[in-house]
């Protein structure tokens, strides 16, 4: 799971860089916050356990 999440994180990164338009970029930076928070709670999980 840990290793799709940083794939697609790393996909939406790509897609800013490609982008010129601010609209994109503002809707895609807010994805890349929220996986970067599940990568976390799951990484703090499995610590856990």
């Amino acid at each position: 799971m840990e290793q799709r999440i940083k794939h697609k994180i790393a996909q939406t990164k790509n897609k800013i860089h490609k982008t010129q338009e601010r609209a994109v970029t503002a809707r895609l930076w807010p994805e890349i916050e929220t996986l970067n928070w599940v990568l976390n709670e799951i990484l703090v999980l499995s610590r856990e356990q």
